[in-house]
């Protein structure tokens, strides 16, 4: 693939705004899948 006239604008910075994580997984699954979150247990790790 070969690019030709693009602008020389990204100098390794970048400028993005947080993503929120809830509209962010929302946007992944659109048509309603089921999703499994699996957590560690606080209780468990805390020994």
């Amino acid at each position: 693939m070969v690019l030709e006239n693009v602008p020389k604008s990204s100098k390794g910075k970048k400028k993005s705004k947080p993503v929120n994580k809830d509209r962010y997984i929302s946007k992944m699954f659109p048509h309603g899948d089921s999703v499994i979150v699996v957590l560690r247990n606080p209780l468990i790790t805390g020994k």
